[in-house]
């Protein structure tokens, strides 16, 4: 059976027929298809140059929208600097050491936002992972640890963040591969739902 093939497209040519061909009709069937491909330019360019210029419209517009989530990013990570400054985004280490919990309570890492102290959001663990989790070791066995109250409870038992080996928190930049660790002193937290919301337009000089 044959196979189908696409409306306006020709079948391709058989091998075994192109053998039989003299050289004349051979050259004959080439200057068709060298025809045929400069009229077909010639009904593309229109589209081409159309196509090009939408293209260069949106980069435009992209670079826009790229230009309002910059300054988005900027007013959001001043606000945190400030939220670390005056202590309402304490570290890790504070949640860890205090005697109580915290007022939002010892939720899992997934409710929580991790944060640096330049303002900027990093996640827990290595990048990809599926669930943010941080390593604590007692120097000879490694746990994964999944939310606060179990981070509380092996400080309090002398465990440390980290392996035996490298000591501290991983954390990576969402949506990259780019990971470090932190001292404990140095990740901030809060809850997720007290993440401030976008700026306004006011803000960021839209209007």
């Amino acid at each position: 059976m044959k196979e189908p093939t696409v409306a306006g497209v020709a079948e391709p040519l058989d091998p075994e027929s192109l053998m039989r061909m003299d050289l004349a009709t051979l050259e004959q069937l080439r200057a068709s298809f060298e025809d045929e491909q400069r009229a077909l330019r010639l009904e593309l360019a229109p589209l081409q140059a159309r196509m090009g210029d939408l293209n260069r419209r949106q980069e435009v517009i992209l670079t826009e929208l790229r230009r309002r989530e910059r300054q988005q990013q900027l007013v959001r990570r001043r606000r945190v600097r400030t939220e670390v400054q005056e202590g309402q985004a304490p570290s890790i280490l504070d949640l860890v050491e205090a005697q109580a919990p915290p007022a939002f309570g010892e939720p899992p890492f997934s409710a929580l936002e991790f944060l640096l102290a330049t303002g900027g959001v990093v996640a827990l663990g290595y990048p990809g992972s599926r669930v943010p989790t941080l390593q604590m070791t007692d120097g000879s066995r490694v746990s994964t640890v999944a939310d606060l109250a179990e981070a509380r409870q092996l400080y309090q038992l002398g465990w440390e963040f980290g392996v035996p080996a490298r000591k501290g928190i991983r954390v990576h930049t969402p949506g990259t591969r780019l990971e470090r660790l932190l001292e404990p002193k140095d990740c901030f937290v809060r809850p997720k739902e007290a993440a401030l919301p976008p700026p306004s337009r006011a803000a960021t000089g839209d209007g």
